[in-house]
């Protein structure tokens, strides 16, 4: 398979337009990205169809370099003539911005080699997905929902979204290659009636590249109106310190603190907290994150970034020792070191021995963390305080639910109070944490 092969027809030659259109007007390189999308979403919320949506967009993206200077621009109107103008004022609003002799297309040998495996992101049935099939589907999900809620429910809503999206990138240094992929979503959001007068609410969710991979809708609806009754009755307790362990779709909310810092921007900024760590203690040494861009149905997997990086797997923490920063080649530039592509793909944790009640059970006493609440995380100083809500663990069991809590404490220790990973990771993200137990920590309550 050639590397332009894989690339829709249409929007390459739409790509590549752009780029020859944009070298006559002067650009010294050019890098065209295109992208079309077509989605379906049908949204029913206490019996009626709240939301139906059917769409497909098309648009361009341009990165161009004129006479030393960097330019951004985007524009869905691809017509011949309104490209052609497009381009136009594009090179000319770039002339007007300041250099930046450091900006330019990477490395061309830092974009070869890259997979041609088909990493299993497309369903083929995709097409024979009607509406009458999506509402059938969404309709399901409302309806367990709701008879999981019984008589504590004051709204349940349900839906279900797919799409199917194909994308090229073309650079003027003779980049071309593109991907297809689809995904399926469906979820249910309940809220109920709790004797306190507060409205508690929660969701859940099944997502796959292959339609015929999600989960029955009724088992979806049914976890959702679980996970909102469950919260009935909850209350804030006294401050304490104790162990927390983070439910698995939950963690994504410590993680993003984590890897902030790790951007090339953050580090040329001197924003960055963990600026100089690379091959330094930064996690407990059980703790590894792998970056696996070639993760078969992967909801990252992609063979190069967006820059045209060819991506390969990749340690960013190896037990406990930081490996790797998320740096693009631009900013590779600026630190004087290689790029490393400034995006994540999937990131797998090391498999635990343990599901979450095997957490519990090690806790014996601890704060289950169900899902963080607002609060602030600095990159530069590490220092981090989220809201949160889940449960008080007794005997190792989940008990009493809990709200109105807070935590506070900082990236370059956190990670290092590690003490078990679960077994679960979650299956509908790109980052596939698991659930975590904590170390004990300061918890504040009332």
């Amino acid at each position: 398979m050639t590397t332009a092969s894989r690339a829709d027809q249409e929007l390459l030659k739409i790509a590549e337009q752009a780029c020859a259109l944009a070298r006559r007007r002067g650009a010294r390189q050019v890098a065209a990205s295109v992208r079309r999308s077509r989605s379906a979403k049908l949204v029913i919320r206490d019996g009626l169809q709240e939301e139906l949506k059917l769409a497909e967009t098309r648009s361009l993206a341009l990165r161009v370099y004129v006479d030393g200077r960097y330019g951004v621009h985007q524009t869905s109107a691809l017509e011949p003539a309104a490209l052609e103008r497009f381009l136009a004022e594009a090179i000319e609003l770039t002339r007007l911005l300041a250099p930046d002799p450091l900006r330019g297309l990477p490395e061309r040998a830092l974009c070869e080699g890259r997979s041609h495996a088909d990493l299993g992101l497309v369903d083929p049935a995709y097409g024979s997905l009607t509406m009458a099939l999506r509402k059938q589907r969404a309709t399901a999900l409302h309806d367990a929902a709701r008879a999981a809620g019984g008589a504590a429910i004051i709204s349940v809503g349900a839906g279900v979204s797919d799409s199917l999206s194909d994308s090229v990138l073309v650079t003027s240094d003779g980049f071309a290659d593109g991907e297809r992929e689809t995904s399926f979503g469906q979820w249910a959001d309940v809220s109920v009636r709790d004797p306190s007068g507060k409205r508690p609410s929660d969701w859940d969710e099944s997502s796959a590249r292959r339609v015929a991979e999600l989960e029955p809708p009724a088992r979806t609806g049914e976890r959702a109106a679980a996970r909102a009754l469950a919260q009935l009755g909850a209350k804030k307790i006294d401050s304490c310190k104790l162990p927390l362990i983070v439910e698995n779709r939950a963690v994504s909310r410590l993680l993003s603190g984590l890897l902030a810092p790790l951007d090339g921007r953050q580090l040329d900024q001197k924003q960055s907290c963990f600026e100089g760590y690379l091959g330094k203690q930064v996690a407990t040494p059980g703790f590894s994150l792998v970056d696996d861009p070639l993760l078969r149905g992967g909801w990252g997997s992609a063979r190069f970034d967006w820059e045209g990086l060819t991506l390969r797997r990749r340690p960013l923490i190896e037990a406990g020792v930081l490996r790797d920063y998320l740096v693009d080649s631009y900013y590779a530039k600026k630190l004087k070191r290689a790029p490393s592509s400034s995006s994540t793909t999937n990131l797998v944790f090391p498999r635990g021995a343990q599901s979450l009640e095997g957490l519990c059970a090690a806790a014996g006493r601890a704060i289950l963390v169900s899902e963080f609440i607002g609060g602030n995380s600095n990159s530069t100083t590490g220092d981090f305080s989220l809201g949160l809500r889940g449960f008080l663990v007794e005997g190792g069991k989940r008990a009493a639910p809990v709200a109105e809590l807070n935590i506070a404490g900082n990236h370059r220790e956190l990670w290092k109070t590690i003490q078990a990973l679960g077994d679960d990771p979650y299956p509908h993200s790109a980052q596939l944490t698991p659930s975590v137990l904590f170390a004990a920590m300061p918890i504040a309550g009332r």
